[in-house]
């Protein structure tokens, strides 16, 4: 790597690339906010500025292109610098060599907006390569700020495999910001006059819902995998925090919806950062000692957190994405942000109802499998009486509060979801047969009927396949776990597939009901549910899961059948969430 790269007036020169990128997209939104593009009719001068005083409207647009010149300027700048070193980083050298077309590509398309005073169909478009631009100018700079991992250091294959999954996740963030940023900004066109022209939703709040739970996804992901690294610690946390402001702009009237920009320009950057730093951050294996967490006595848990962990909100967190993401792709549109608050608060309360009954039921199975007998019930620090009275009591509020806010169908369908899980699987088919994954996935594929139903009041063939992906979803997650702890239900008189087949039948099922599931989820598209960004993400994610089957079925290690059992957990979410960004972006 070339040394002048990090000298401090190249690092000065990407800051105020940074700086002046950000605000020549602050200043376009105010453009477009205002209406100020007509102002000025002539491109690249401003003749009206010359020929008469300077009104607002004239003077923002002045100012306005006047940053862009300056941004175009500085990227130049960083492309000849860029150019000269051969030998550089990637990250730093090919992100300054791109940055020069996209802005001049940008500055075409503003000389075509106003010429053919087109500038309202194209404002989002025109955001976009704006992004793209300051995109190209935060790479290199976090890039500077945190020189990549020696390639020779060697780790575990776990702190491996959790990098793989942290990086994918920071990255589907990055994508869900940038959608996101640009659905704010289409929210001010209906004020223009141009409603839906751009092809993007005037409402941003599903935008913003997934790009929450992406973001929010990475900050757990670095949570639990890289704990003792404060900085991606904080720049996840900061990218959460920008996203909450930036819900907030939604409160703004549209004709001030530009103003959000700043805040989504800001957000955007940081989304890009982090993903860059995770990349290039040493992995746990390799910080330097300082930066690991001193040891600390385990501590009991609290009363308050013993209660709560009877819910199991680990769980419950990917069936409140389902119910989520099904209320959104809807025939009905976008749901209120009332409903959507009470549909949630019911699912989790159902949920958690159904699965602090199920700990009361299991505590002679949890008592003797390692990965359940800590658990609250088992290890006595709550009485199995406590929590069957705490589970009957949050499903009998679930009812209430579904009756209360949503529809009768979602309550009849969350109601059922509480009866098959905590009694019908968890009384009879989890003790009496290997078919008890199969038959018992119908209550974790109910989520997205109620979802659907407390927004529409009605089901559709759409709907029921949402329910049968998840019900074909589940055999292969719960086999993966199965594998793995085969001993602990063995003894526990549990008769899983492999304890009853063995493991060479349960990795061929895995592979079979895989391919269902795939096959399913391909069929939104041909019924008219879903278009081709549906399409083409589903395919990419159920490429990536039948990979993974076949290696458990071919190979059957440990590393293998780990690996597709927390994919799986993230396949289903990010499925849901090519729903939802399909409909967004396609109607």
């Amino acid at each position: 790597m070339a040394t002048s790269f990090h000298h401090v007036p190249f690092r000065r020169l990407l800051i105020a690339g940074t700086i002046s990128s950000l605000a020549a997209i602050i200043s376009g939104g105010l453009v477009s906010a205002t209406d100020s593009g007509a102002a000025c009719a002539t491109w690249p001068l401003c003749a009206e500025a010359l020929s008469a005083p300077l009104s607002a409207p004239v003077w923002l647009a002045v100012a306005h292109r006047a940053l862009v010149l300056l941004s175009l300027a500085l990227v130049l700048a960083g492309a000849v610098a860029a150019w000269q070193r051969r030998d550089a980083d990637p990250w730093l050298r090919l992100p300054l060599l791109v940055a020069p077309a996209l802005i001049v590509l940008l500055s075409a398309l503003g000389g075509v907006m106003v010429q053919l005073q087109l500038y309202r169909l194209a404002d989002v478009w025109h955001l976009g390569l704006a992004l793209l631009v300051l995109a190209c100018q935060v790479v290199p700079l976090a890039a500077l700020l945190q020189p990549a991992a020696p390639a020779e250091v060697r780790v575990g294959a776990r702190a491996a495999r959790d990098s793989r999954q942290l990086r994918g996740m920071a990255w589907w963030a990055v994508g869900g910001v940038g959608v996101m940023v640009l659905a704010m900004s289409a929210r001010a066109l209906p004020a223009l006059g141009v409603q839906a022209a751009s092809g993007l939703p005037v409402d941003a709040s599903g935008a913003l819902a997934i790009s929450g739970l992406l973001s929010g996804g990475t900050l757990w992901q670095i949570r639990r995998s890289r704990r003792g690294d404060l900085l991606l610690l904080g720049a996840a946390a900061l990218v959460c925090v920008l996203i909450a402001v930036e819900g907030t702009t939604l409160l703004l009237p549209a004709t001030q919806a530009g103003l959000s920009l700043g805040v989504g320009a800001l957000l955007w950057g940081a989304a890009v950062a982090l993903a860059v730093l995770v990349v290039r951050r040493p992995l746990p294996a390799d910080l330097p000692a300082r930066a690991r967490p001193a040891p600390v006595a385990e501590r009991a848990p609290s009363l308050l957190s013993d209660y709560i962990s009877l819910t199991k909100p680990k769980v419950i967190s990917l069936l409140l994405v389902t119910t989520l993401a099904a209320m959104f792709i809807t025939e009905a549109g976008t749901p209120s942000l009332a409903l959507i608050f009470w549909t949630m608060v019911g699912g989790y309360l159902a949920a958690g109802g159904a699965g602090a009954i199920n700990c009361a039921v299991d505590e002679d199975i949890d008592i003797n499998m390692g990965r359940t007998s800590r658990r609250p019930v088992p290890s006595g620090r709550i009485s199995a009486r406590n929590a069957m009275i705490f589970g009957l009591a949050l499903s009998a509020l679930s009812v209430v509060v579904m009756l209360a806010f949503t529809t009768p169908l979602a309550a009849l369908f969350s109601t059922l979801g509480i009866v098959y899980y905590a009694l019908f699987y968890t009384r009879w088919l989890k003790r009496s047969t290997w078919q008890n994954i199969v038959i018992g996935g119908g209550a974790g594929s109910l989520p997205p009927l109620v979802g659907w139903t407390a927004v529409t009041g009605s089901l559709s063939l759409a709907a029921v396949l949402l329910f049968v992906i998840v019900f074909y979803w589940t055999p292969p997650h719960f086999w993966a776990l199965a594998l793995v702890k085969q001993k602990d239900y063995a003894r526990a008189g549990v008769p899983m597939l492999p304890v009853v087949a063995g493991e060479p039948e349960t990795r061929w099922q895995i592979f079979v009901y895989s391919a269902m599931m795939v096959a399913l989820s391909l069929l939104l598209t041909p019924l008219g549910a879903m278009g081709a960004i549906y399409l083409a993400l589903a395919a990419l994610l159920g490429a990536i899961f039948m990979r993974s089957a076949w290696d458990v079925w071919r190979r059957g290690d440990q590393a293998a059948i780990w690996g597709l059992y927390k994919y799986s957990l993230l396949y289903l979410a990010l499925l849901f969430a090519a729903m939802v960004a399909d409909r967004l972006l396609l109607g």
